[in-house]
């Protein structure tokens, strides 16, 4: 708490929902750092100058931007999770997926571009099915265990 008061703005009173709110802030930032760590190597590089290591950040927060638009129109257009609303709830037929996130988007993306620079295009649009089909399949999956978790969780709070 005391880094927070310290940079307040002087002559304003910070109220505990004000600290709260500044430190949920903070807590996206270190995410969205791990994040870039994580899904476009930001923290890759053992540049010597400034302008290797810019060119370096330039281009890694670009590639997270783009995967991160591709990830949160997915997530605009998708359905609203299915999830149990109590602890004796059956299982739904159709669990539905999760979307698409920003690893996802990465993983697919990487695979399509080198399929497209190392296949002849009938077999890489093939190929191209097959991981697009695997992904759904996957976050079918997902969609699955997170509905049984929640499930659980209920289940431990009754």
């Amino acid at each position: 708490m005391a880094y927070f008061y310290a940079y307040a703005p002087e002559g304003r009173s910070m109220a505990l929902a004000d600290l709260v709110a500044i430190a949920g802030i903070r807590w996206t930032v270190e995410e969205d750092f791990a994040n870039g760590k994580d899904a476009v190597g930001l923290d890759h590089t053992q540049a010597r100058r400034y302008r290797s290591w810019r060119r370096h950040i330039v281009l890694a927060m670009a590639a997270l931007a783009l995967l991160s638009v591709i990830a949160s129109l997915d997530r605009r257009d998708h359905p609203a999770p299915v999830l149990p609303a109590s602890p004796t709830d059956k299982a739904p037929a159709d669990f539905g997926q999760i979307a698409l996130t920003v690893t996802e988007a990465r993983r697919l993306f990487q695979l399509f571009t080198n399929l497209l620079r190392d296949l002849p295009a009938a077999l890489a649009a093939n190929r191209m099915a097959f991981h697009l089909q695997w992904s759904t399949w996957r976050r079918r999956h997902q969609a699955r265990a997170r509905w049984h978790h929640y499930k659980r969780r209920l289940t431990d709070l009754d």
